[in-house]
């Protein structure tokens, strides 16, 4: 299966993705800065990779073939989704103009498994992304549970099905004590020579807003009812909407880069979710450097809400000698 964006990279929606993620870096936005930069000029945020191929509100249509488990999936009564683990490959950032293809090939369907969620099967695929001179850009690996409604024994969460302890009413549990401040954002990029493995850093409080969802699902182009509408989240068993992984993906992208400085090069990112983040709770991430090799640094990251581990998973970047 085959998508192709339909919109070249542009600043419209870099900037709004920006706006979504809180993410200040200015070669993203700023054309001065960015022309000085390693990267000659504007570039878009690595974690929106997928984002430049999604359908956005028109949807796929029902003839895709790239549907075909999809619906067999939904056919047999398997008709909801959650995301639960995603792993992106940067070959290096996107450029105004660039414009994108995913070619997906299906991984696998795993045998029915029961989870917390319901009765489901774990759907893997993979895609490549290339511009349109055939150069390949990045990789991604998207897990999705599709499960039947009313099979689970614990209240749905996007993430792997795991249940966890929640507030009064299944809202979140209020956290204890006030979160710590945003860490201001690294100015100018750390070099290798001064990062050490086991180097812990700054927590940063993420407060969890239906604002914040739903901008960062539309930012995304990721129209999931689940995510925008509150009663048809509700139907599905959720006590509310909840974040989808794509906003999951650029906050972690985030504070990686906040921590490391503008010019850090993200290579890889993986993550899988766990506890979903609703509406009035705060999410806190912390990270630490796991490994710092050859200019090459792996963060160990995770976000926690009120609930327990929203996401966990290592970010990889390149800094500067």
């Amino acid at each position: 299966m085959a998508d192709v964006a339909r919109d070249p990279v542009n600043q419209p929606m870099i900037r709004h993705w920006c706006d979504a993620m809180t993410d200040h870096n200015p070669v993203y936005t700023d054309p001065e800065y960015a022309a000085k930069s390693i990267h000659g000029g504007i570039v878009a945020p690595p974690a929106m990779l997928q984002a430049w191929t999604m359908p956005g509100l028109p949807g796929r249509r029902p003839d895709d073939p790239g549907m075909g488990v999809f619906r067999e999936l939904d056919a047999a009564g398997f008709t909801s989704i959650v995301a639960t683990n995603t792993e992106h490959e940067y070959a290096r950032y996107l450029r105004l103009g660039d414009r994108l293809s995913g070619t997906g090939k299906l991984e696998g369907v795993s045998d029915e498994k029961q989870t917390a969620l319901g009765l489901g099967r774990f759907v893997t695929s993979r895609v490549s992304y290339r511009t349109e001179d055939g150069e390949v850009v990045g990789r991604l690996l998207l897990r999705v549970l599709k499960f039947k409604p009313g099979t689970g024994r614990f209240a749905p969460s996007e993430g792997t099905g795991r249940s966890a302890p929640s507030g009064e009413a299944g809202r979140p549990a209020p956290a204890s004590g006030p979160p710590p401040p945003r860490p201001p954002r690294r100015e100018k990029t750390l070099r290798f020579a001064e990062v050490q493995a086991g180097q812990a850093l700054a927590p940063s409080p993420v407060p969890i807003t239906a604002t914040l969802i739903v901008a960062g699902a539309i930012a995304s182009r990721d129209y999931q009812d689940v995510h925008h509408d509150k009663a048809a989240a509700i139907r599905r068993g959720t006590p509310d909407i909840f974040m989808n992984i794509l906003t999951t993906s650029g906050l972690v992208a985030r504070y990686a880069s906040d921590w490391a400085g503008p010019e850090a090069l993200l290579t890889a990112l993986r993550i899988r979710l766990g506890a979903p983040n609703h509406p009035g709770d705060l999410m806190l991430l912390s990270g630490r450097v796991a490994a710092a090799e050859g200019g090459r640094v792996e963060l160990a990251i995770r976000g926690a809400n009120s609930l327990a581990d929203h996401v966990t998973g290592t970010v990889e970047l390149k800094l500067p000698r």
